[in-house]
Parts: C-alpha cells; structure tokens; sequence
C-alpha cells in the first residue's frame, strides 16, 4: 500500500500566499479500478466527514486499484465567510458557481485555474463521484446519462435525479457534464445538507461508496451493507415559494411522503400579527429538499417536492 498527499498550487492571494488543493492518493500497488473522489468545491457544503471516513477505511481495505480523494475542491469558498457562515456557493468575485468552470483554464480566472487543476486529475480515473450538499436535503444522486442506471442500483442511494447536462445548458459547465463529453464515467452526491453533520446520511452515502469499490473489487464484499431492494428514479420537481414576506416553519420534515391537500409550511406575518397562513400542496410527491432559514422575502424558495407521477424505481443489485 502506498499513500502520497499532493499539493496542487493554483495561484496566491494578493498577499502572496500559496493557494493548493490537496490530493491524497492511496494506492493498493496492485491493477484494478481508479476511483477519483471530490468534497468541497462549494464552500460550507461539509462532504468532508465522508471523505475522513473513506479514507480511514481504504488505507486499511484497499487490496486492488487506486483511490483519489480531495477533501477540500477549492481553497478560495472556503473564505467567503459572514460572521458564522461561509458562503461559497458562488465566487464573490465574478458572481459565478463555483461548478460552472469546467474544464477550466489554466490561464484564465481563479475559478477556472481551480477548475483545470481539479479536471486533469480527475479525467485520469475510470470513475468519478463529485460529493455536494444542498441547502438543507435527504441525500440523493445526480445522473446525467440513462446508462449510470447501472451504478445507481449498485450504489443504491434511495432517490436519484436525472438531468440532461448536455440538453440543459444550465448544467454545461459542471464537472460532471464536461466529464462524460471526455468519457468518463460519474455521478453527483447531494450528501444531506448545507453546514451540517446528519449521521444517518454519512452512512448511506459511505455505504454507497463503500458497495461501489466491492463492486469494481477493490475491497472484500464483508465490508459491505446489503443495499436496499428498491432505489427511485425522478426528473420532475416542483417549488413552493413564499407567498409574503415573513417567517416561515415547515410543516413536515424533510423525507416526508407529501400529498395533495397536506401543509407544506406555515406563513407568520408581521403586517397581521397572531395569524398563521398555511401553504398546501398542490401535488403527491416526497419533500426532499428546503431552503435553510425561516426569513423568506416575498417569491423566495421554500421547499421543493420529487414528483410522485415522475418516480420510477430501480432494482438495485445483490
């Protein structure tokens, strides 16, 4: 077994100092898969806890291949904190996402330096997982090309999103889309939510990961959890937004089995103190993502619903 830690240098503040992503590779010294796993291009989306745990187990398990893991994507989001919150979605320099550089230009912003240096290494693996969070969520998967069908059901997260990259230009510059126009295979994690650290998500996603290596034979199936029977499949989602400006509670957690007619989230209102409004779905669906406060301006994104009619499940594999 060998383990060497990297340090990419992608530029210097402007007082001088070195910007470097770090990049452990743990290596079986034996032919097999390259798995490339990446945490953090977004900064306060704390994947990092998977990365910490994959990386104690693999350098103990790993009998075959290779692993990559950058646990922190981009040393600039990082920095982008007001008062207790680090807002690194979007770089406050160009108001660009982070994730929407690809595949980078070594001589071109620092979000597109950062992006060249990531995509290199990363096109170099046969398989790719680029680890997010999103606002506050249930972990679930991005697929880009119906043939990762396949390895959802090995992975076997309980829901899974499908988005056209190549059709959607919204998503033409993330690392995922520009990584199947170069042939590599990958999916996007949604691993829970924003700033947060949810046990019971860390584990379905590092048991996720852990069924990918069995499957690729990169560490002995005992370390495995049997997968669930069943995953889901959906493309459809709906938003609710604030119908006012005021303060907002949601009515069910997030996971819950919404239908029609169900409160999704009650409205306090400042301008007619005492009186809660409640919003009710319009659909049959499952509430898997919110927006993480209570303080909504008027139009603002509340939550978010799959759509049942849009679900399609999945056999996952043995």
């Amino acid at each position: 077994m060998k383990i060497n830690k990297y340090r990419d240098f992608v530029g210097t503040t402007p007082m001088g100092t070195e910007l470097n992503i770090l990049r452990y590779e743990i290596d079986s010294e034996k032919e097999g898969h390259h798995i490339y796993i990446q945490s953090g291009i977004h900064g306060g989306e704390i994947t990092q806890w998977i990365a910490h745990e994959l990386f104690l187990f693999i350098k103990k398990n790993l009998h075959q291949g290779k692993v990559t893991l950058v646990p922190c994507a981009n040393p600039v989001s990082w920095t982008q904190r007001a008062y207790y919150s680090t807002n690194g979605k979007f770089d406050f320099y160009m108001g660009k996402d982070w994730n929407r550089n690809f595949p980078g230009n070594s001589e071109g912003s620092m979000g597109e330096k950062i992006a060249a240096v990531l995509f290199e290494n990363a096109k170099k693996a046969d398989f790719v997982l680029d680890l997010h969070t999103s606002r506050e969520s249930i972990p679930f998967a991005i697929y880009s090309r119906p043939e990762y069908e396949d390895i959802l059901k090995i992975i076997a997260i309980k829901y899974n999103q499908f988005i056209d990259m190549q059709k959607n230009s919204s998503y033409s510059n993330t690392m995922n889309a520009c990584l199947d126009k170069v042939g590599v295979n990958n999916l996007c994690i949604e691993c829970g939510s924003h700033d947060a650290y949810e046990p019971n998500n860390i584990r379905e996603v590092v048991n996720g990961i852990k069924r990918l290596f069995s499957a690729y034979e990169m560490i002995d199936s005992k370390f495995t959890e049997i997968a669930p029977n069943e995953i889901k499949t959906f493309a459809k989602t709906v938003k609710y937004t604030s119908p006012m400006g005021c303060l907002i509670r949601l009515a069910k957690p997030l996971g819950a089995e919404i239908k029609k007619g169900d409160d999704l989230f009650y409205c306090f209102d400042n301008n007619n103190l005492g009186s809660i409004v409640a919003v009710q779905s319009k659909h049959d669906g499952v509430l898997f993502k919110a927006s993480p406060t209570h303080i909504y301006w008027s139009g603002d994104d509340v939550v978010q619903l799959l759509l049942n009619e849009d679900t399609k499940p999945l056999t996952t594999v043995d």
